[in-house]
């Protein structure tokens, strides 16, 4: 984490001078392309995606409330580390009765060295931050950065808990898959495997993919607001689909989807194309 937070700031203090990450940040989004041919690619990688968070929110990447795992405040010690080891993440939020009423977080490294006979949840909590469903991702990116906040949660209009983001949701919006586009031999997130399948990322401008491919969207849906490959696909289900899932497409290719978690679909692979587009 440390490296692309070193990285962003070795880039903006070359083109910016003494201009703050936050005024920098926001200059290359107004900005809309990286003109600096010197950046390796994932480099180039991590600016673009920064590129495409201008509109997003903390309410598009939140984990959902029905998905956030907590624990009551008077559960016991094996209850908290069983918590920790079915998740495998380093914080749970704390709750009193229920899931709108938080007191904090407890953090895996606070269990250590304790035991069932001492253990005091309360005694253990740290502050929680309570953000709006419309804050930016980069405001919040900064804010965390800023105070060293690793986790939040989204709170609705009426005071309750409608999500949790984490540090790690924000940096993953940033980073991307860069060992996985690394391996691709194209830019744009774009291959085709020896059996003909074509591997795009679900970030991928749905008119660029044309370019290459040929004519894939209908009429309706040119007059849809869809602007990426995995934007098309969450048309034609309404929803985020699952990894391993197969989609139709009236053009007569199939989506697969390779990988994809509870908020977006991060691969998509194309079954059914032409074998002689370029």
């Amino acid at each position: 984490m440390k490296e692309w937070f070193n990285f962003l700031h070795s880039f903006f203090k070359k083109k910016e001078g003494e201009g703050s990450l936050r005024e920098t940040l926001e200059e290359l989004i107004e900005e809309e392309e990286i003109a600096d041919t010197s950046l390796a690619p994932d480099e180039r990688e991590m600016l673009t995606n920064i590129l495409n968070l201008r509109d997003l929110t903390a309410k598009d990447i939140r984990i959902a409330r029905a998905e956030i795992i907590a624990v009551s405040h008077d559960s016991s010690l094996n209850d908290v580390k069983n918590a920790f080891k079915t998740k495998k993440i380093m914080r749970l939020p704390v709750y009193r009765q229920t899931l709108d009423e938080i007191l904090g977080y407890i953090h895996l490294r606070d269990l250590l060295d304790l035991t069932a006979k001492n253990f005091k949840l309360h005694d253990h909590l740290h502050k929680i931050n309570f953000i709006s469903p419309s804050m930016r991702i980069l405001d919040l990116l900064l804010q965390m950065r800023s105070t060293g906040e690793k986790i939040a949660l989204v709170v609705d209009e009426y005071g309750g808990i409608d999500g949790l983001v984490t540090m790690g949701d924000l940096v993953e919006e940033i980073v991307g898959d860069i060992q996985d586009v690394a391996q691709m031999s194209t830019p744009l997130h774009f291959f085709r495997r020896p059996d003909g399948i074509v591997i795009v990322d679900g970030r991928m401008d749905i008119e660029n993919l044309e370019e290459k491919i040929g004519p894939l969207r209908t009429e309706e849906e040119k007059e849809e607001d869809i602007d990426t490959i995995g934007g098309l696909v969450l048309h034609l289900t309404n929803r985020v689909p699952q990894r391993g899932e197969l989609i139709a497409h009236p053009s007569g290719v199939e989506f697969e989807i390779i990988e994809a978690d509870s908020r977006r679909i991060k691969r998509i692979g194309i079954h059914g194309l032409s074998p002689t587009f370029s």
